[in-house]
């Protein structure tokens, strides 16, 4: 069996999630370094005055029946919370893992399942999202943006913008360009911190699969058209994105990685908060060791047979103290 000490920059998912394998099969030491303070990186749950709040709405699901079953032994389905059924996640669809996992001495350390409701708030009122064609939205709109968006549709769909290249052309061609201008545009941009003209369509095929205002009329009209009671948790022939059913741990997704975090620790790994690594050493082709600096402005240097980063690819760059080529600087400066 593998020993010595493994160096893990980043308290994320794959860093945690590499720091309890490494525990779990080798005689390897796990040694978590992460600059902020709090588990989980994009995934955490931050709490405030008590309140927990999730800095985004992360959704577990995969098509790997390995990582499903990794999440559940670690945080089992809630008895009588969707036991049965399928869960639904960007068009792929898959039956709910049993759980072999004995009952969680914590009832809070648990999965529930969980049907997405997302909406966006308006004109002081809350529409569904995706926008649906309802008697509701329609009344929140009001007449005259009904009309506008309505013509603005029609017009993008008998000239569409070609060629397809950015988000905004993405988004205009699907719902026209009042739609995108209502709903879509500000939201991106405040989101992700860059304008839609700026984001490859690529992008958008990936986020937002094959929804359109095509897509959402004509779901609404299957759904109003059906008999009663003929849904299901199949979810059969429903549009990408417009109903989804994933695990979502009870206390938001951070609480899966604080577990994570807890066990390592208990396996005797380490998970250093507050500690930012600056440089990577290096000893020919071999990594040797890395630095970290605290809030107090305090250097330590952190020694290790292996080494795992899951920072952001430009500050990795400019860590590393050998220096590396200027084509490779100047690609990661590049990114955003």
């Amino acid at each position: 069996m593998k020993q010595g000490t493994a160096i893990i920059i980043g308290a994320g998912p794959a860093g945690l999630t590499a720091a309890l394998e490494l525990e779990r099969h080798t005689g390897i030491k796990p040694v978590v370094l992460e600059a902020g303070h709090e588990i989980g990186g994009l995934a955490r749950t931050v709490v405030y005055k008590g309140n927990r709040m999730d800095i985004g709405g992360h959704r577990f699901f995969s098509k790997s029946d390995r990582v499903m079953q990794w999440w559940l032994d670690l945080m089992p389905i809630k008895a009588g919370h969707g036991s049965e059924g399928q869960l639904g996640y960007h068009g792929e669809r898959r039956d709910v893992p049993a759980s072999n996992s004995p009952a969680p001495v914590n009832e809070d350390l648990v999965m529930l399942v969980r049907d997405r409701k997302s909406r966006i708030y308006f004109l002081r009122r809350f529409f569904d999202y995706p926008i649906r064609p309802t008697a509701d939205t329609l009344r929140k709109l009001g007449a005259v943006r009904t009309l506008r968006a309505s013509a603005s549709y029609l017009r993008s769909a008998l000239l569409p913008r070609r060629p397809e290249r950015t988000l905004e052309d993405f988004l205009i061609n699907r719902f026209g360009r009042q739609l995108y201008l209502t709903f879509f545009k500000s939201y991106t941009e405040k989101i992700w911190g860059i304008p839609c003209s700026e984001i490859s369509a690529a992008w958008g095929a990936q986020r937002i699969k094959g929804l359109s205002l095509k897509g959402v009329i004509a779901h609404f009209l299957r759904k109003t058209l059906a008999p009663r009671n003929s849904g299901g948790l199949a979810q059969k022939k429903t549009e990408t994105s417009l109903v989804e059913r994933f695990l979502y741990p009870k206390l938001g997704p951070g609480q899966l990685w604080e577990h994570v975090a807890s066990l390592v620790e208990k396996g005797g790994g380490e998970v250093r908060l507050g500690v930012r690594v600056d440089r990577v050493n290096i000893d020919g082709n071999k990594v040797v060791s890395v630095e970290g600096v605290n809030e107090a402005g305090e250097r330590t240097t952190y020694s290790g047979e292996y080494f795992f980063s899951t920072m952001p690819v430009k500050d990795l760059i400019r860590a590393i103290a050998a220096g590396v080529p200027a084509e490779v600087a100047e690609v990661s400066e590049g990114l955003m």
